[in-house]
């Protein structure tokens, strides 16, 4: 039996197109620097370089100092709460391996374009070892989604307290409380019962088709980690009471660092609202690192409450500091693993 041999190819026939989405990315990276750079400009020059310079020079540096402990807490809360979610799906790493994997993450993240590069390095760090690919996706989409239903649920029941406290506009107050009742109660139902999986299938069935293929396969994953997490209870409940703890605990780095510049007439229950706020905002994808959307977020919600601009913006600057431990630690151990990994991997 012999074979053709191939002949040249038809004037007709239709050339390759090039891909875009490598261009669109690009051209997507450029406008999100552009935009960023933008916001901070903006803020400094509503601040005024001056006078944001000497709210900055002077800070008591004594509060400052004081929230080191405050973020070291709030890290290691972090961890635990990972941790619980990681060990339910086979992780046998420890919860010491989850908390130099958040430390580590906490560097990394000044680096990479937005929180999704943060959650990629632990799914990495993590799944690696034990070959637990799926698995570790899995407990981080849990992980986002319990970071949603731990803000909006938090965030909004604290701005009902705050308007009661404030007695004005008292008419929100009870659907405020609803709205942060909502989220925790379909969360629980959801894991207390088959709903998780009956929304599944329906929307694999039925809204399939309707939305573009990212949010579509991302809505399914997460659905899948909920079913998942059903038979784990204890597990889920104590990443869930970590997440809130680490939500409250890090706000008090935030009203020190509020008390260092001079601003004290603002409440922790009205920080955790706006801090909650500004933790939607850094979700949009548009900020870098952490910067632009967030800052913007802080400035204009305490703005909107007599703080100045540059007192806001000076607050902003000076929480880096507490953060400088973390970083260090993570350069290290960054350094250290690096060093050490070509004598794990030489053959025995």
């Amino acid at each position: 039996m012999t074979s053709e041999a191939p002949g040249p190819a038809t004037p007709n026939a239709p050339e390759p197109q090039p891909a875009r989405a490598g261009t669109w990315a690009r051209v997507w990276k450029w406008v999100r620097i552009i935009l960023v750079l933008g916001m901070i400009a903006g803020l400094i020059v509503k601040a005024g370089p001056s006078r944001l310079y000497s709210a900055v020079a002077g800070a008591d540096y004594l509060w400052v100092l004081a929230s080191v402990p405050v973020v070291i807490c709030a890290v290691m809360l972090d961890a635990l709460k990972l941790y619980w979610l990681v060990q339910p799906v086979g992780f046998s790493g420890g919860w010491w391996s989850v908390a130099k994997t958040t430390v580590v993450v906490n560097f990394v993240s000044l680096f990479l374009p937005g929180t999704v590069g943060g959650g990629a390095v632990s799914w990495y760090r993590l799944a690696r070892p034990d070959k637990l690919h799926a698995q570790i996706f899995v407990a981080l989409s849990l992980n986002t989604v319990l970071k949603v239903v731990v803000v909006c649920s938090l965030g909004a029941l604290a701005l009902a307290l705050d308007v009661q406290a404030a007695q004005e506009h008292r008419a929100w107050i009870v659907p405020l409380l609803i709205v942060a009742a909502l989220p925790a109660l379909l969360l629980i139902l959801m894991l207390a019962t088959g709903l998780a999986g009956w929304v599944k299938r329906f929307h694999v069935n039925s809204l399939g088709g309707l939305m573009p293929h990212r949010l579509h396969d991302a809505l399914r994953k997460i659905l899948e980690s909920l079913e998942t997490y059903r038979s784990h209870g204890p597990s889920l409940l104590g990443a869930l009471a970590a997440n809130v703890a680490r939500l409250l605990v890090g706000n008090v780095c935030v009203l020190f660092c509020l008390a260092a510049v001079g601003v004290n007439e603002v409440s922790y229950v009205r920080i955790l609202w706006i801090m909650c706020a500004v933790e939607v905002a850094s979700m949009i994808p548009i900020s870098l690192s952490g910067l632009g959307l967030p800052q913007v977020a802080f400035v204009g919600l305490l703005g909107a409450f007599k703080v100045a601009a540059d007192r806001s913006l000076a607050c902003n600057v000076v929480s880096w500091i507490p953060w400088l431990p973390i970083y260090l630690c993570g350069t290290v151990l960054m350094l250290r693993e690096s060093l050490t990994r070509p004598d794990r991997e030489k053959p025995s």
